[in-house]
């Protein structure tokens, strides 16, 4: 009979093998960069020689690597594919301008970076060029603006909203969404229908020059649709390309979502201590449920703090709120305090490496986030108040029942959603901090559960402080001041 510690040694082993064999693949993709003052624009060369170069631009809070999966299905099928990071995002280190909601201000800024993008490659490659757009989400605004006056062979939209669309601009336009984003796919609709009456879905309409159509992507949702097959052969028959059908074995992002299930399962099942705490004392239920939910009641005064030690915005704001919840239950339920732990510091240092490798692993393969330059210093405004927060629900969580404690996982993004929608201007382009830290303890918070027994809440509850903070300076756009 095999060992439990023996099976997710193997398992471990088989996710780090299943990721290096994605790896191969994708190291068969030639690519060459350009640079483009402080922005690196990777070019990922066609599998035939080809003129035609398609610009593959990402959405709100996304990268560019959430995107090559549709930059090796247009390579595949006969044009070179061009993807960056736009200005805020992923490893581009300049600042948005914070003023999201005027056209003159942020879109323009992100419009100005497309349009050098397109005008280095025809200074590169020649104005004979054929030049495509795909625009996924905030970006398929960006590209239908940009491509005014720039001789762009066709567009493709993906989950698109803009009010830039006309009867007659943009002549070549593809409108794809998920199936389940029933919005988008009616605003979709209408935009065709500014063209052909009475238009419907999935059908190809002309009038004029101008030519257009709305499609969806069966059981797809605002990301999945970009990683869809689907969506690759839409987009690809679209724009006369090579036909292509991207079979399941070579859909990345399967594997790699398998290869870091199976090595984050590898990981929380690892012996890395020889301690095995268990806390002394329980909180009944009921207390546990009230200090859940008082704490970011208590939190939302936070929206009246000032604090934004540097000149970004944003991110003081979400540190303050959480180390207020954190401060609050501290201060609600003093069995935390009656049931203090000693800091191991030799586990920590190895559950520092395990996580700082599951990091690694992510950025390399789903999305290019980096902490450098202006993401430093939102890492560092973040790491005490998000400790402090991480720590007290940690211990909260460790005495209390199951259940109770997925309550008091998810109570503050309640508080935080409420900040959201009661203060847009200051909370709102910080709207990502909530699928972010869903992500997270889906992925280091499973890790954490299974090694808090060994290493106790404390040394998790620093651990997560630290990668919290880093998970969200990494991952939310970067805005002035």
């Amino acid at each position: 009979m095999v060992k439990l510690h023996s099976f997710s040694s193997y398992t471990f082993i088989a996710g780090i093998f299943l990721l290096f064999l994605i790896q191969i693949d994708r190291q068969s993709y030639k690519s060459h960069f350009q640079y483009l003052g402080n922005d690196t624009i990777e070019i990922i060369k066609s599998k035939v020689p080809s003129k035609i170069f398609t610009i593959i631009c990402h959405g709100y809070a996304g990268s560019k690597e959430m995107m090559r999966q549709l930059a090796f299905d247009i390579a595949n099928a006969g044009s070179n594919a061009v993807i960056f990071d736009f200005i805020g995002h992923g490893s581009n280190s300049q600042k948005l301008i914070n003023n999201p909601t005027e056209l003159s201000g942020t879109t323009q800024q992100l419009v100005d970076q497309a349009i050098k993008v397109i005008e280095l490659l025809k200074s590169k490659y020649g104005s004979d060029i054929k030049l495509n757009l795909i625009g996924h989400s905030m970006a398929s605004d960006i590209v239908i603006r940009a491509s005014e006056k720039q001789n762009i062979s066709s567009i493709a939209a993906i989950s698109p909203y803009s009010t830039k669309v006309t009867e007659n601009f943009p002549q070549d336009l593809l409108l794809t969404s998920g199936q389940f984003e029933k919005h988008l796919r009616n605003h979709s609709l209408k935009l065709t229908e500014l063209i052909v009456k009475d238009a419907d879905e999935n059908i190809e309409y002309s009038n004029g020059l101008v030519r257009r159509k709305a499609s969806y992507t069966k059981n797809t949702g605002h990301v999945s649709v970009i990683y869809s097959p689907q969506t690759s052969a839409t987009i690809t028959e679209w724009f006369y390309l090579k036909n292509i059908h991207r079979t399941l074995w070579s859909t990345h992002i399967i594997w790699t979502l398998l290869g870091l299930t199976m090595v984050t399962y590898g990981l929380s099942r690892s012996k890395l201590s020889s301690i095995n705490y268990n806390e002394k004392r329980r909180v009944s239920s009921v207390k546990s449920i009230a200090v859940g939910i008082s704490s970011p009641t208590i939190a939302l005064s936070s929206s009246f703090i000032e604090y934004e030690p540097f000149s970004i915005f944003g991110f003081g704001s979400v540190a303050a709120y959480f180390g207020l919840v954190g401060a609050a239950t501290l201060l609600l339920c003093r069995e935390i305090w009656e049931n203090s732990e000693r800091f191991n510091i030799y586990p920590f240092i190895k559950m520092l490496v395990s996580f700082s490798m599951l990091v690694i692993l992510i950025n390399h393969f789903i999305g290019s986030f980096f902490v450098d330059n202006h993401r430093v210093f939102a890492f560092l405004s973040m790491i005490i108040p998000l400790t402090v927060f991480c720590v007290a629900i940690e211990k909260l969580i460790s005495m209390s029942a199951t259940a109770v404690a997925i309550f008091i996982r998810l109570v503050p993004l309640i508080g935080f959603s409420i900040l959201l929608a009661i203060f847009p201007e200051k909370y709102g382009v910080m709207f990502t901090t909530v699928p972010i830290y869903i992500c997270y303890f889906l992925v280091f918070g499973y890790v954490g559960k299974f090694q808090r027994n060994d290493m106790g809440s404390f040394t998790i509850g620093t651990l997560h402080g630290i990668f919290l903070a880093f998970a969200l300076a990494a991952t939310n756009p970067i805005f002035s001041i």
